[in-house]
Order: C-alpha cells, then sequence, then structure tokens
C-alpha cells in the first residue's frame, strides 16, 4: 500500500512538473508570437515609409519636368532668351498632343534659322518630328509638333544655325505627361474602417498654373474595379477639391482613390491619390506606385 501511495505521489508530482513546463512553453510562445507580431507591424511601417518616400521624390521628379517646360528666361550664357511649349489641340486617335513651340534668341540674328527636333528614347532614341521653325519681323521663331502624349521619355531640342556656326539647346526632357495642362501640385487621403464599409475621404491641389479643368470627381477602386464615383467639391483655397464617399471592403481588399478631371482640350486624368489594404480590424496606408496619371482620350 506503502508503495502505491509512493508511485501515486512521484506520478502527481510528475504531472505537476509537466503541466508547470507546458504553461511555462505556452507563455514564452505567446511571447514570441506577440514579438513577431510587433515586428510584422514594424516591417509594414517601412515598407510605407519607404513608398512614401517614394512617392515625394517622384512628385519632385515631375514637378523639375514641369518647371522646364513653362516659359522661362535662360541663363546668360543660354542660346535662348525665352521659349514657351504650349499645347495647343489633341488627336485622340493617334493619342498624340500638338504643341506649339516659341522661342527668341538671346542675340537676335537676322540670317538665324531655327529646327526643332523630338526624339523618343534613351541611348537608342528615335526622332519622332524634325520641324523648320518660321521667324516672324520680331525676331520670334514659331511652329507646331506633334508628341505622343504616353511615351515616357521624350526630348525635344533645337538647333540655330547663324553664320558658320551651329548651336542646340534642349527644351525639354521627361515625361510627355509634363506638357499636358494638368497636373497635381499636392494630394492627400484619410480612412475608416466601419462595419464592412470604408470610409474615404480625399483632397487634392491643382498646379498652380494649371489650365481650367472641368468634371471633377473622385473614384473608388476595389481590387482594380471601380466601385463608386464621387462628386468633387471645391476647396477654400483655389484649385483644391475635396470629397468624401464609401465603398464596401472586406480583409484582403485593396482600395484605391484617384481624382478624376479633364483639360479644356477634351483630354480626361485620373491621378492617383492614396491606397489602402483592407485588414481585420483597420486599413493600412499606402501609396500608388505611381504619380503619372491615367489619360483618358475622348
Amino acid at each position: 500500500m506503502k508503495k502505491q501511495n509512493i508511485w501515486l505521489w512521484a506520478l502527481t508530482a510528475a504531472v505537476v512538473l509537466l503541466a508547470a513546463a507546458l504553461a511555462e512553453t505556452q507563455g514564452q510562445l505567446g511571447e514570441l508570437q506577440t514579438a513577431y507580431s510587433a515586428l510584422q507591424q514594424a516591417v509594414g511601417e517601412l515598407r510605407l515609409d519607404l513608398k512614401s518616400t517614394q512617392n515625394r521624390l517622384q512628385e519632385q521628379e515631375e514637378a523639375l519636368e514641369r518647371a522646364a517646360a513653362q516659359t522661362a528666361p535662360q541663363p546668360e550664357e543660354s542660346l535662348l532668351e525665352r521659349y514657351e511649349l504650349t499645347p495647343l489641340r489633341l488627336d485622340a486617335a493617334a493619342h498624340q498632343v500638338e504643341l506649339g513651340v516659341s522661342l527668341t534668341l538671346t542675340t537676335p540674328d537676322q540670317s538665324a534659322e531655327a529646327t526643332l527636333n523630338v526624339y523618343q528614347g534613351g541611348a537608342e532614341r528615335k526622332r519622332l518630328a524634325q520641324v523648320e521653325l518660321t521667324r516672324s519681323g520680331d525676331g520670334i521663331f514659331s511652329g507646331q509638333a506633334a508628341v505622343p502624349a504616353d511615351s515616357t521619355s521624350l526630348q525635344i531640342l533645337v538647333t540655330v544655325r547663324t553664320g558658320g556656326d551651329t548651336a542646340t539647346e534642349r527644351l525639354y526632357e521627361g515625361r510627355a505627361t509634363g506638357l499636358l495642362p494638368m497636373a497635381l501640385s499636392s494630394r492627400s487621403g484619410e480612412a475608416a474602417l466601419q462595419e464592412g464599409e470604408a470610409r474615404i475621404t480625399a483632397a487634392v491641389r491643382l498646379r498652380e498654373k494649371a489650365a481650367a479643368a472641368s468634371e471633377q470627381t473622385f473614384r473608388l477602386y476595389r481590387n482594380g474595379q471601380l466601385e463608386e464615383t464621387i462628386s468633387a467639391a471645391s476647396g477654400q483655397e483655389s484649385g483644391t477639391w475635396e470629397g468624401t464617399g464609401t465603398v464596401s471592403c472586406a480583409a484582403g481588399d485593396q482600395l484605391e482613390v484617384r481624382f478624376f478631371c479633364v483639360d479644356g482640350l477634351g483630354l480626361g486624368y485620373e491621378f492617383p491619390v492614396r491606397t489602402w489594404t483592407v485588414k481585420e480590424d483597420r486599413l493600412a496606408p499606402g501609396w500608388p506606385v505611381t504619380n503619372t496619371p491615367v489619360l483618358v482620350w475622348p
């Protein structure tokens, strides 16, 4: 009987020790799971920060491209005193924009001749157009050239011949969208998850010199499909537009808000604004992979 009691006590002690060890292991496992979740969240936040930085860099790059296309005095050593590239009309069938070119030379010369060349591509560039500019009596050279509006690598050069000398000046280099009338100078978006719906508020500002816009709306996308179109209201400041709407969603969905408008030529623009990934209990914000608008042709 005593032996049985000893074995029973030993078995009981072993069970108690095993339960304690199991509880300790479960506690350590819980701590590891908590640490892993925190690490995953930190990685997600770092990815968002990286996308935000990439977004800002691309916006600055596009701002520089747009600035290069504007009328501006040139440095004293420049061949040109002033120049201007102006979108005039659309060729919707060819997805091209007709540009008006106007320039004056730093040193006027009655015998000067000027040729405009439009290229596409980088190292192995292709010439798209060559136009002899016409000189008016007041020394202004002008002409027109068609450029593909969807080109991602465009170069516009002018070559001037005076006597026996020839010199070339670059008027523009970059995406063709930088030459178009519409562009954003800022954008923002906020969203909250409420009972299976995402309530999204967005705001944009058109660049100061943007042409008059029409048909302003915000478009809400879920997993790449258009779900809702919201009228954009004019903000308190000139050139700003705001809108709020809701879209049904579930965990794992990808949401995006875009701003749509039409310029005076009839060309539509759909600008990426903000993105979100739907989690079980929240919306994880993100940035679009590009700032370049989708062009909508009439």
